[in-house]
């Protein structure tokens, strides 16, 4: 081998080396992908949190199938749509593992042995016993009914809330949907420390909300429910969100008629050489043009703004037009709408400084939006 290729090989050798030491990944098939989108959306579709403007995320946190791990969000994003100084965000934290079992004893042996779901609160990272607007509590229900038709108003459901009671953190039950759903199986063993950290992430700092769409005048009804699934792109650094609506219209005395939709997101994530996230982009994916179809919007006209926020923190009543100044933006109002804002760059060492999550509690110099110089992976 010539000399002169000598240090080109070692570098690449080294970047290689870097790239596996934190944990990145390996790319991943598309069908593999789509494989987990429809997985976590089948999921997804029985999680419910009984408080408008709530969110409840969920991913998957083991290489193996059947476990999982969400936060449950409580929140109120709101202000004058056209005068960012009065926008304001507070919320409520629950976070909690969802542990499925492929076949359980139960306490009477006559019975038979059945997949068996335990949904548990984690009360280090819960706001335990705050309530919300209206003196509400944070209330999340999974539904187990092998139709699920309607999880808003759930047949078989386990239930957490934020309550100081016992029993009000923990729920289990057998449920023979959890196979009929294929929820028990994984699509692909990729599923690293550096993931569960972006998973975990995004779910602290993305905010969907229809009250500051711009375009809109407002909250002036009922606040939308969300909920949202994060998982891997197909190449490491990139990941992707689903962020649903849902809701239920009853009429009369017939019975309710459940609906959901939403949109699809993808991050691309840039990081330092110690694997600290500094910079990237996010964009939203085209609408969908048939039903069934993966990684595209399912409502036409969501008008849904996405903020990219600073994470919230203990002992801090609310954020304002300071963190939403920070923040990154989207708003997505239809397939050919003229206030669409379908693409946004994320300082990520900016929106994480001062935190455990970029390597230290010591503030960091921001560099322009999009971050310090870091690796980025190709588009998804």
């Amino acid at each position: 081998m010539s000399r002169r290729w000598l240090p080109i090989l070692l570098l690449a050798l080294s970047s290689e080396r870097l790239a596996s030491a934190q944990g990145f990944g390996n790319p991943l098939t598309q069908a593999q992908v789509d494989c987990e989108e429809r997985q976590l959306m089948r999921l997804l579709h029985r999680a419910v949190v009984a408080y408008g403007d709530s969110n409840v995320f969920l991913w998957r946190s083991s290489p193996g199938g059947g476990i999982f791990r969400g936060l449950s969000v409580g929140s109120r994003i709101d202000g004058d749509p056209d005068d960012p100084e009065t926008w304001f965000r507070k919320e409520a934290q629950m976070p909690f593992d969802l542990i499925l079992h492929e076949e359980e004893d139960f306490l009477d042996p006559r019975r038979p042995r059945l997949p068996q779901a335990t949904l548990v609160r984690r009360d280090a990272a819960t706001n335990l016993g705050m309530l919300l607007d209206g003196g509400v509590v944070l209330d999340m229900s999974l539904e187990l009914a092998p139709q699920a038709l309607n999880p808003a108003e759930p047949q078989a459901p386990l239930r957490i809330t934020n309550q100081l009671l016992p029993g009000a953190g923990q729920s289990d039950r057998g449920a023979r949907s959890l196979a009929l759903d294929d929820l028990l199986t994984a699509c692909h063993a990729e599923v690293t420390e550096f993931d569960l950290k972006v998973f975990s992430i995004l779910a602290r700092t993305v905010r969907p909300s229809t009250c500051l769409f711009q375009g809109a005048a407002g909250c002036l009804g009922p606040l939308t429910r969300y909920k949202s699934v994060v998982f891997r792109g197909t190449e490491p650094l990139t990941y992707r969100m689903n962020v649903n609506e849902y809701d239920e219209t009853c009429l009369g005395d017939d019975p309710c008629i459940y609906g959901e939709g939403g949109a699809a997101l993808l991050f691309r994530l840039q990081v330092d050489e110690k694997g600290n996230l500094t910079g990237g982009d996010v964009q939203v994916y085209p609408w969908c043009t048939s039903v069934g179809q993966v990684a595209c919007n399912s409502l036409n006209n969501p008008d849904l703004a996405v903020f990219v926020m600073p994470p919230m923190r203990p002992g801090v009543g609310q954020e304002g037009a300071a963190e939403f100044r920070r923040s990154a933006l989207l708003n997505i109002a239809g397939p050919l709408s003229q206030l669409n804002v379908l693409y946004a760059t994320v300082n990520w060492a900016d929106l994480l400084r001062d935190t455990s999550w970029n390597g230290s509690l010591a503030p960091k110099a921001a560099g322009p939006a999009g971050g310090e110089k870091g690796t980025v992976s190709k588009h998804q």
